[in-house]
């Protein structure tokens, strides 16, 4: 399991093949429930992802905002799902980048304390039956579901095949969105 860095705020995902669960808010909360305070986390569609270094874009900001008292909402993992969706909206957020059940998802976690985060990251992963580090990968099916999210064509003038490009286009488009 690789953790990042980014400042003093340690970073690390954990990829879910399939969220065989009857009802998402369940699982939300059993997973809430392993974390401890100094330990944030935020639950995603892989899809709604391009990988670890959209992740970690995304996430950078977020934490810029923070610092600045920026953020789109009161919360930096709530900040970090209205800008993976291209929105200022919760409800919208939710229902374009939140948990579907039987798909594959993300576990975000992130804390200044990385004693914690690991200890946090050990007894989800010990729980969790399905956990897959493969979903984090960048995949056409993230790109097909990015662009429905953008509402745009996948002609928009980005290179085929550099992904370093998309995710640099990505990351500087969830800059843009503002409250």
């Amino acid at each position: 399991m690789k953790y990042y860095r980014l400042n003093d705020t340690f970073i690390c995902f954990i990829g879910l093949r399939t969220m065989e669960v009857p009802e998402v808010s369940g699982f939300i909360s059993r997973i809430q429930r392993l974390s401890l305070p100094e330990v944030r986390v935020q639950m995603i569609n892989a899809r709604a992802a391009y990988g670890p270094s959209h992740l970690l874009g995304i996430m950078q900001i977020t934490l810029e905002c923070q610092k600045r008292g920026l953020t789109l909402s009161l919360k930096p993992e709530m900040d970090l799902l209205l800008r993976l969706s291209f929105t200022n909206q919760i409800a919208s957020a939710l229902s374009c980048t939140g948990l579907k059940t039987f798909h594959p998802a993300i576990i975000i976690l992130f804390s200044t304390d990385k004693e914690k985060l690991a200890c946090v990251r050990k007894r989800i992963v010990k729980t969790l039956p399905h956990v897959d580090h493969k979903v984090l990968a960048p995949c056409n099916e993230s790109k097909d579901h990015i662009f429905q999210l953008l509402r745009t064509s996948k002609n928009i003038g980005i290179p085929r095949g550099d992904d370093s490009f998309f995710t640099q286009y990505l990351i500087e488009r969830s800059a843009l969105v503002i409250k």
